[in-house]
């Protein structure tokens, strides 16, 4: 077996010139760091050099070699096999074999070849020996000559009609097809199937801006002659291209590599010979890359629709609605979560049908979850919390939270905005996904993230106005795919926006934020909605909206301004009467004890709670007077007096005189007693107790003096760290009795579901 390296170190001067020459060595010589046999060595392995040396045989010679290179013939043909099936004269022949042995692309060996007979045959006949000459290619450069010499024979081969994902399954086996990923910051961290990843390549490739910053890296006379190409439909002849860039052979391969290195341009044989060509798939980004000045800057604004949807489904804030009513129901029944931190069936079944938000559900099957996710937001929000027991059997219930008082007095825009800040930060709230929602990678999701984003996004929206659906979501996407997984595979955020990865996209990311749409800020108030068709269903079930539009109070309550002046009024509630909250009075109460209140005012409709038992809340909102309701509002501590000044005050006539009457008859026999466990302190002296009292150290236990030498101290406090305090300032501790400690039984709000 014959080394080309060998054959090379034995050939003549002129001959090396002439396979320099063919190899495209042309313009290089010995003089350099690596002399040209180095050089040569390594060229002759690759396919751009090989389809120089097809580009300078002739037709003869090419057909010649070409029987050589097949994978069944590198082990030797026959001489004469080969003579017979190219059908040339002996002599034609003979020259073009002479001419490829000395150009170092074939050799030739004279073998023994052994025939042994027939074992059935009849005849008599011997083994016989006989020399046969075999002809060789050589094998360190056949595989390349047959890569590029398969272009010349085949039609299937020609790369110029085949698409970019072809060429690169071709043409990129493993490594290099990492390397070529690598270059466009699509390896590092990704773990793809090799078919998606070239999808991925492509697709990134089909960004003039990811095509502008590749250019970036080659030379100007590298990117003018890509432009050129480019401007002559994006295809040229090799002749052509050498004409236009006056390159010699080696500098041309030079440019050539580098070009199908970045998957760019490639070179091979067509009918009409050698031309180089970029890859319809590409043609036209590569085209627009090559005449930008800079990176595109892309400017996504919201394009109003120019007509409303077919069917419109009006915004109401039905979540702040449901609040409104679960306070009224604590105010009016016991309500004591169970173990699970859930509001009992027998009191949700009376309450889910005055709700109007929509049903929870985090498991197919699975009870309705969204009387529990009401509870929940507003303990989060303080204007609901569990009461603190200290007995045993005495179980934690519903009752008005320390920010009651503040959250009563906030407009129906306030409460919006405190509404939408809790929001954007909850982890118990429950949003609904869209109809066609498909999870493509759990693992690093985020969704909470979501809700800030598409909130910042609608300030940009002009209140009134219908917008589709599909703008907002390409306006999110736009600004950054993956805002919802932050450690996506280390993925460039400026070139990571392909189509492969756009409908993986739609279908998780797109689809989260639609059901924010159509869930958590259409009940919020903030959003109408748009469908197709011509029908309006009660809740479009396994439909998505096409469109949607802020309202005037989404407007508000997502401006900057409201923001900060919703912030202001909770801090610093003012202290006007309900009543004059909008200027107007909006109550009606009628003989039959029937109140209505005839617009949205929330901070009136807050002040009936404690006494007026809850009919419906809505636009109009109804409630009605009973003896029950009357009595548990003078347990939440009123007295009539302040109930009939409530009822004056909101009220655009006077008390009707049978309904002020029966409501004073109704609290006549009522009667209550407050029970409260505290601890009981005798000090040994009057002294001591007035030097415990004053004591700085012990302020903060809230302290209290029942007689000359009676203490008391609420049962909230720490025994054990109280006894340290006594005993640093020198007062002996002695216990008695049997001291009753607060219960912990109950999971606290902030771990019910998370």
């Amino acid at each position: 077996m014959k080394k080309f390296r060998q054959e090379l170190a034995e050939c003549t001067e002129q001959q090396r010139v002439e396979i320099y020459h063919l190899w495209g060595l042309d313009g290089l010589s010995d003089k350099g760091p690596q002399k040209r046999p180095d050089i040569l060595l390594k060229r002759i392995t690759d396919p751009i050099a090989a389809r120089f040396v097809w580009e300078h045989l002739t037709p003869d010679e090419r057909q010649v070699l070409y029987r050589m290179l097949g994978h069944s013939a590198r082990s030797g043909t026959p001489r004469d096999g080969i003579q017979k099936k190219s059908q040339l004269p002996a002599k034609a022949f003979e020259i073009i074999l002479s001419s490829l042995k000395r150009h170092l692309l074939v050799w030739e060996q004279t073998v023994k070849v052994y025939t042994q007979p027939y074992y059935y045959s009849r005849s008599k006949n011997t083994a016989t020996v006989e020399d046969v000459a075999q002809l060789y290619p050589f094998q360190e450069s056949a595989e390349a000559l047959y890569t590029a010499g398969k272009e010349n024979f085949s039609a299937k081969s020609d790369r110029s009609q085949m698409p970019l994902e072809k060429i690169l399954t071709a043409n990129y086996p493993g490594y290099e097809f990492d390397t070529l990923t690598g270059r466009y910051g699509l390896n590092s961290g990704m773990y793809y199937p090799r078919t998606e990843m070239r999808l991925l390549l492509i697709d990134e490739m089909k960004q003039p801006n990811s095509i502008f910053e590749i250019l970036q890296k080659l030379q100007p006379a590298q990117r003018d002659m890509l432009k050129w190409v480019c401007e002559q439909g994006g295809k040229v002849s090799m002749q052509a291209l050498r004409e236009h860039t006056r390159h010699d052979d080696n500098a041309l391969f030079n440019a050539l590599h580098l070009f199908e290195e970045y998957a760019l341009a490639f070179d091979t044989f067509t009918a009409e010979g050698r031309v180089f060509f970029v890859p319809s798939d590409t043609y036209e980004s590569i085209k627009k890359a090559t005449t930008m000045k800079g990176p595109l800057v892309e400017r996504n604004e919201f394009v109003p629709l120019a007509h409303p949807p077919q069917t419109i489904q009006a915004a109401e804030p039905a979540i702040l609605y449901d609040m409104a009513i679960i306070t009224g129901a604590i105010y009016q029944q016991t309500i004591e979560p169970t173990q699970a931190g859930k509001v009992p069936k027998r009191i949700a079944t009376k309450i889910q049908p005055l709700l109007h938000g929509k049903r929870r559900q985090r498991y197919i099957d699975e009870d309705d979850l969204y009387l529990d996710m009401l509870f929940n937001t507003a303990q989060e929000l303080g204007f609901i919390q569990l009461s603190r027991t200290a007995g045993d059997g005495i179980k934690p219930h519903y009752e008005p939270g320390a920010q009651v008082g503040k959250w009563s007095k906030l407009s129906l825009t306030e409460q919006a905005q405190l509404l939408l800040e809790s929001w954007t930060q909850s982890f118990r709230w429950m949003d609904i996904v869209g109809a066609n929602y498909r999870q493509w990678d759990p693992y690093t999701w985020n969704p909470i993230k979501s809700r800030s984003s598409i909130a910042e996004h609608l300030q940009d929206c002009i209140p009134g106005q219908w917008y589709s659906v599909a703008s907002l979501l390409q306006k999110i996407w736009d600004k950054d795919p993956f805002e919802l997984r932050p450690v996506h595979y280390n993925i460039r955020r400026d070139s990571s926006k392909s189509s492969v990865l756009r409908s993986k996209w739609d279908s998780s990311e797109g689809e989260y934020y639609m059901g924010l749409l159509s869930s958590s800020l259409y009940e919020f108030g903030l959003v109408s909605l748009g469908y197709e068709g011509q029908e309006l269903s009660q809740t479009h079930e396994g439909k998505n909206p096409v469109a949607f539009m802020v309202t005037d109070l989404g407007s508000a309550v997502l401006s900057t301004q409201n923001k900060a002046e919703a912030t202001a009024h909770t801090t610093h509630p003012t202290d006007s009467s309900p009543s004059q909250a909008n200027g107007t009075r909006s109550l009606v109460l009628q003989p039959n004890f029937e109140l209505l209140l005839l617009h949205t005012d929330m901070p009136t409709l807050y002040s009936l709670l404690p006494f007026a038992q809850v009919d419906q809340v809505n636009m109009v909102s109804r409630l009605t007077l009973t003896r029950n309701s009357l009595l548990r509002g003078m347990e939440a501590g009123l007295d009539i007096e302040k109930i009939l000044h409530i009822l004056a005050e909101g009220s655009q006539k006077e008390v009707p005189q049978n309904v002020a009457y029966t409501l004073r008859d109704w609290v006549k026999q009522y009667k209550d007693v407050k029970i409260s466990q505290v601890m009981l302190f005798e000090v040994s002296s009057e002294a001591a107790a007035d030097e415990i009292l004053a004591s700085r150290n012990l302020q903060k236990y809230h302290l209290r003096k029942l007689g000359p030498t009676l203490l008391i101290a609420g049962n909230d406090i720490n025994l054990t760290d109280l006894r340290r305090a006594f005993e640093k300032e020198g007062v002996a501790v002695r216990i008695t009795g049997d001291i009753v400690a607060r219960p912990n039984r109950y999971a606290t709000a902030s771990s019910r579901y998370y």
